[in-house]
């Protein structure tokens, strides 16, 4: 799992006399049988050193030790270092270099990253038993956590975001810690907070995280809006208040982060607007006040427009009261609405919170809605205009028309009925539809006039 780069790397550190170690992460997975995505490399070699015993070389970070090693792999390469007081809460206000690795591995953030492996040997540096935590499924600071948490408070969102991604429990603790020193959390770059909140949603074991978050006190600080729904009644039908079942519907989401946002904030509108009806609580036009919360919300975490325009879209689209007795047609009407790069993660949405709501996959008619998705994407039936078996210039020419609000009236009615009837996309049938639809209309018209 090791690449040679990163093999020859360590090797020529060692061969020069500086003992040298792969660490963190890298290490972390390795021991779990994951694949590392980068490979980190410490080192009591000082940056200069690096520098001249590689070829090729980027100083990326020398006030903090780090250089990155192009070989042709970039591997980035820290002498050992302990670090001084972290003044803004992110960065040590000094560094100094050590030629101990056990110094170094005493000011990480926990200890499943707190090892060092030396893969020309196999010996393993574990100071704090990050070996033991790993086999016991632990997420446990190195030494106090309120010390670690307040180096850098993004460690309070990097704590559960472990526990997500590995199935991890937090220690007594560090848990303890966690709400203590939550307010921290207000004083990190929002950007920062959306990187961590994204990795995250992207974990298997989510939502007694995502209630972690709740109850420590981080998600008030991270996403407000979501904490009116907490204590909020619903109807009948759902067994959790607003706030439960915005988390459970986004734990029931694929792990694909729009789809993740946006169970997260399928009904963060909902405590907008309420009336009691015969069923229980009720919260009309929710979707649409969810969706424009979206926006404000992504972008306060700097998430991408992409990313903020595509939540909104299945947000503003997740209420779809559809039932097997109503056919397909209402099912092409929507992929018609959020066309075909969301169409797929929509009725991910749909189904996510329908379990939420029913618990029972067969109550929930989430697999007729499946068997209905399939047979749309199928067929692909045209979902705009261009798509028809006949334009708008064809249109023009054969009903002798000319450019104006007509032909796009008509091309809407032929998508209607495409929508309802795919096998109708056909020129013949398409003209032979216009024209009689163009009657019609001006049938209408006259007699309108007629009645003036």
């Amino acid at each position: 799992m090791v690449p040679e780069a990163v093999i020859e790397c360590v090797s020529t550190l060692q061969k020069a006399g500086y003992p040298t170690y792969l660490v963190g992460g890298c290490v972390r997975d390795l021991m779990l049988g994951v694949e590392p995505q980068d490979f980190d490399v410490a080192t009591a070699a000082l940056p200069k050193t690096v520098l001249r015993l590689f070829p090729r070389v980027r100083p990326t970070g020398l006030a903090f030790g780090t250089v990155t090693v192009l070989s042709p792999l970039p591997i980035e390469v820290t002498t050992f270092r302990s670090d001084g007081r972290y003044t803004d809460g992110r960065r040590p206000d000094k560094v100094l270099f050590t030629d101990d690795v056990k110094k170094d591995l005493s000011r990480r953030d926990f200890t499943i990253n707190a090892m060092a492996w030396d893969p020309i040997t196999d010996i393993i540096v574990d100071p704090w038993d990050g070996r033991a935590d790993l086999e016991s499924g632990l997420i446990r600071t190195v030494g106090d956590p309120a010390e670690r948490f307040g180096e850098d408070a993004l460690r309070l969102l990097r704590a559960p975001r472990f526990a997500s991604q590995l199935k991890f429990s937090i220690e007594p603790d560090t848990l303890t810690a966690l709400s203590q020193e939550a307010p921290g959390l207000e004083f990190v770059a929002k950007e920062r907070i959306g990187k961590e909140l994204a990795l995250l949603l992207m974990g298997e074991d989510i939502l007694p995280v995502l209630q972690l978050l709740v109850d420590s006190g981080l998600l008030v600080r991270i996403i407000p809006e979501l904490l009116n729904g907490q204590g909020m009644e619903q109807s009948r039908l759902h067994r959790e208040d607003v706030l439960g079942h915005n988390l459970r519907t986004c734990s029931l989401t694929p792990p694909i982060l729009p789809l993740r946002l946006a169970g997260l904030l399928h009904d963060v509108g909902k405590p907008g607007k309420f009336k009691e009806g015969p069923y229980g609580r009720m919260f009309p036009e929710h979707a649409g006040r969810s969706a424009a919360l979206v926006p404000h919300i992504l972008t306060r975490l700097r998430y991408s427009r992409k990313l903020v325009k595509q939540v909104t879209i299945l947000v503003g689209h997740h209420m779809f009261l559809w039932r097997p007795s109503h056919g397909v047609p209402p099912v092409r009407r929507l992929a018609a609405q959020v066309g075909w790069d969301n169409f797929r993660l929509l009725i991910e949405l749909i189904k996510a919170d329908r379990k939420a709501i029913w618990g029972d996959s067969r109550q929930s008619g989430i697999f007729e809605l499946e068997v209905a998705y399939r047979q749309v994407v199928a067929e692909r039936p045209p979902l705009v205009a261009s798509e028809l078996a006949v334009d708008g210039k064809e249109l023009m020419s054969s009903l002798e028309l000319e450019p104006g609000p007509i032909v796009g009236v008509l091309q809407r009615r032929l998508l209607e009925a495409v929508w309802d009837d795919p096998d109708l996309n056909s020129r013949p049938i398409l003209l032979a539809m216009a024209q009689q639809e163009l009657n019609r209309l001006r049938q209408v018209s006259t007699q309108y006039d007629n009645d003036k």
